[in-house]
């Protein structure tokens, strides 16, 4: 019996520090891979934050080339007729469009949303506007009726894309 109570003096103090020291490491090991983590996910921001804020200054150019005023002043000198003037602002806006869809990985997908239905109603605008004027009456005809309308429906949509993009921005500050 002697010889048991020997063996566990010897044995508890040796198994209190073995816990001891698993608990320990354990804990270090943990707080170390966090503290990586941390590091990571910081340089990994800062690598990725010159890329978002580029994404959202393209998206952001985006929508002010396709917005009404821009477009009827850049595209009007290109066409001839009503009907072709409306053909190349369509065309104006895919191009612009697929020029800067890949931006969406960089955009919060309500943004992207946001920025889709402005570019939508954009088209919407045109459209409706050309069917106001005949397809053979002058470009400007048609420029001025898209103008007209532009305030009245798709502002609203530009606005809306333009502030959902300001409040992403503003999240990357705070």
């Amino acid at each position: 019996m002697e010889t048991f109570l020997d063996i566990i003096n010897w044995l508890l103090p040796s198994l209190i520090v073995l816990f001891v020291t698993l608990v320990l490491v354990r804990w270090f090991l943990k707080a170390e891979t966090q503290r990586r983590k941390q590091e990571f996910l910081l340089m990994r921001n800062k690598d990725l934050l010159p890329i978002k804020m580029s994404a959202y200054e393209r998206v952001t150019l985006f929508l002010e080339r396709i917005s009404a005023e821009s477009i009827v002043m850049r595209e009007q000198p290109k066409a001839v007729t009503s009907k072709d003037f409306q053909s190349v602002l369509l065309s104006s806006i895919r191009t612009e469009y697929e020029h800067n869809m890949a931006m969406q990985v960089h955009i919060s997908p309500d943004t992207w949303h946001l920025v889709k239905n402005a570019k939508e109603e954009m088209i919407r605008t045109i459209n409706i506007s050309a069917t106001m004027v005949e397809p053979e009456h002058s470009s400007m005809g048609l420029a001025k009726t898209i103008l007209e309308q532009f305030p009245n429906a798709t502002s609203y949509h530009f606005k809306k894309a333009l502030d959902g993009l300001k409040a992403d921005v503003q999240t990357f500050y705070s």
